[in-house]
């Protein structure tokens, strides 16, 4: 599972300035850690958001921390939503991703904003908080059914012990 994280965090960093929609960008650790607590629920998916949230905080300009403080706090929210119908359905995972987004994004500029930075609230709401969540949203389904396949398999393998 750490590759997987070492793979999204140098993707978001890398890549997905360049798959921008509108100058908006993909938060593809963020859906990650979404759907994995999900499927998990909040104790697996905060480790997921701390280790993914650590990594992007030593890639990023982001003061230290930012990432990861955001990404626990999104993925303790997600991960109590974490019941059999998120696994039978793609509906409640496409509602998680765009709030989860929105609060991922306020949360992370509340951060920045309180550590001296200045955040101008109505233009970062309006060109990028919301815009993000439609991405992410839209994101979702292909995010989550790929990690809910990842899911299974660990799973088998686990019980295989």
């Amino acid at each position: 599972m750490c590759v997987l994280l070492i793979v999204m965090a140098l993707t978001q960093t890398t890549l997905s300035p360049r798959l921008a929609i509108l100058g908006v960008q993909p938060n593809l650790m963020l859906l990650v850690v979404l759907c994995w607590s999900l499927l998990r629920g909040a104790k697996e998916g905060m480790l997921w958001a701390f280790g993914g949230g650590v990594l992007l905080d030593m890639l990023s300009a982001a003061p230290f921390g930012t990432w990861t403080l955001s990404l626990v706090l999104v993925s303790f929210f997600s991960g109590l939503g974490e019941v059999a119908i998120f696994r039978a359905s793609l509906s409640p995972p496409l509602v998680v991703g765009f709030f989860g987004s929105l609060l991922h994004d306020v949360a992370f500029l509340t951060i920045l904003q309180l550590m001296g930075r200045g955040v101008d609230w109505p233009t970062s709401l309006w060109r990028l908080v919301f815009p993000a969540a439609a991405l992410n949203m839209a994101l979702m389904p292909v995010v989550y059914l790929l990690l809910r396949w990842l899911d299974r398999r660990t799973k088998e393998a686990e019980l295989a012990w």
